[in-house]
């Protein structure tokens, strides 16, 4: 037996959908920041 570890991209792509409707330009994000090694940031 062994345990599969999934590689999905289900968090990426559910913070970039995110982006596109809170964010004015997704591409330089303001308020949902990726923070390298750790997750995401929410700023208000």
């Amino acid at each position: 037996d062994y345990t599969v570890i999934p590689n999905t991209r289900t968090i990426d792509n559910f913070i970039l959908s995110l982006r596109k409707y809170f964010e004015t330009d997704p591409k330089k994000p303001k308020h949902i920041l990726s923070i390298r090694g750790v997750g995401y940031k929410f700023t208000a």
